[in-house]
């Protein structure tokens, strides 16, 4: 039985060229990135839907518990509100200044929330809960539009990295100004909680 030629293809005809290893692991690695920044922004397109929907609440008996976090009541309950997309240092934490002595930044965190939540009455708007339960928000007053921007700009607090970049430019601009924390060296709060040196 004579050579069987495929149909299509005559006897002499090569192979049409594969695209070279590289080309192809380039093109899967654009075409897997594109995906998944398709997704991420889907996503976040849904949470920006679902906090839009939720109307401020108002506060009353309004403190600040540490620097980034608040108590208060709202309907007659007790509620803990941890604003969002910042990290304060702890109560107990200290930092150094520009000469290198200790200071208190997690008390003075404290007293700079203190100091913002006196100016007016606070209204929060959710964007969800913490592992401990507490109301994860944004929070104003008749004064200052965003809490935690303020915080953040006046050097009390940093950008919670992790989570959101939505103050990665007042953070930027207290570490220009050398404003708070920013005047000396400091542990992240985070890492500060988890115990890791200086």
């Amino acid at each position: 039985m004579g050579n069987v030629i495929p149909l299509g293809r005559s006897r002499g005809a090569s192979r049409p060229p594969l695209a070279p290893r590289p080309v192809l692991r380039r093109y899967l690695g654009v075409m897997l990135l594109a995906c998944c920044a398709g997704v991420m922004a889907l996503a976040n397109l849904r949470h920006q839907a679902a906090t839009a929907a939720v109307p401020p609440a108002s506060f009353t008996a309004v403190r600040a518990v540490d620097g980034d976090t608040l108590s208060a009541q709202s309907d007659g309950k007790a509620q803990r509100i941890r604003l969002a997309g910042i990290d304060a240092p702890e109560l107990r934490q200290t930092c150094r200044d520009a000469n290198g002595r200790d200071w208190s930044c997690g008390a003075a965190a404290r007293l700079r929330l203190s100091a913002l939540v006196a100016q007016g009455g606070v209204a929060c708007t959710p964007r969800g809960e913490d592992r401990y339960g507490r109301l994860l928000a944004t929070c104003s007053t008749g004064a200052v539009a965003d809490l935690g921007a303020a915080l953040v700009r006046d050097g009390y607090a940093v950008n919670y990295g992790r989570y959101t970049s939505d103050y990665a430019a007042a953070e930027s601009e207290a570490r220009a100004a050398r404003r708070g924390i920013w005047q000396g060296t400091f542990d992240n709060p985070e890492d500060w909680r988890h115990g890791k040196p200086r």
